[in-house]
């Protein structure tokens, strides 16, 4: 059974946006006229063409046999900053209820599309879409499925970003963490989901979930 998602109605750096590119993004507004059932898990979450710069459309996988889909909207063939091409780094948290991904967008002077939001999904609707103005490097769950950690940073220049971790539930920034600009690394002080998430986006660690 799929279920199709209307394409996210949210652009990521719209003209209000624009002003204050650190200002919480509201979840998005999907509707489905079928849901998955209460008890139903995620088995499985990809998208339609992985790896290109403009994927396919992205599926989450129930075991009730609930497909829903989240298509990306057209890409006009003058791409603009608020051009949406895709979904990246894919993640069900250890519930097997929640999943989270990147929004990958066209910007200005990149001849790649770059992750700019990270988008969290569970029983059937979005409940956060969380942006820092930059790019998204990496991220991951905390503490099971309450917390998320990222790390966003500049598409060229210093190779250590800005670790922030969220609340799931509102969205609100928990804790911060800035890395050494002259070593180029996170300090040795660095909180234990910094260090975890360093890990992961250095490809030490590949576990999904952070505990």
């Amino acid at each position: 059974m799929h279920v199709l998602w209307p394409a996210l109605a949210v652009g990521v750096l719209s003209a209000a946006q624009v002003a204050d590119p650190h200002a919480p993004l509201p979840p998005a507004t999907v509707s489905a006229s079928v849901r998955p059932t209460a008890d139903s898990k995620v088995v499985k979450v990809f998208t339609e063409r992985p790896g290109e710069d403009e994927t396919g459309p992205l599926h989450i996988v129930y075991s009730d046999g609930v497909d829903v889909v989240v298509t990306v909207p057209p890409i006009p063939e003058a791409k603009t900053d608020d051009s949406q091409a895709g979904f990246s780094d894919l993640e069900i948290a250890s519930d097997t209820v929640t999943v989270g991904w990147g929004e990958s967008y066209w910007e200005c002077c990149q001849s790649y599309p770059i992750p700019l939001v990270l988008t969290l999904y569970r029983s059937g609707k979005i409940i956060q879409r969380i942006r820092q103005g930059q790019m998204l490097w990496a991220w991951s769950f905390v503490d099971g499925t309450t917390q998320v950690a990222t790390v966003w940073g500049t598409t060229h220049g210093p190779e250590i970003g800005d670790y922030r971790l969220y609340d799931v539930k509102t969205g609100r920034m928990l804790a911060e963490v800035y890395g050494d600009d002259d070593l180029q690394q996170l300090k040795s002080d660095a909180p234990d989901w910094a260090q975890k998430l360093q890990a992961k986006l250095d490809g030490v660690s590949p576990a999904a979930s952070l505990p």
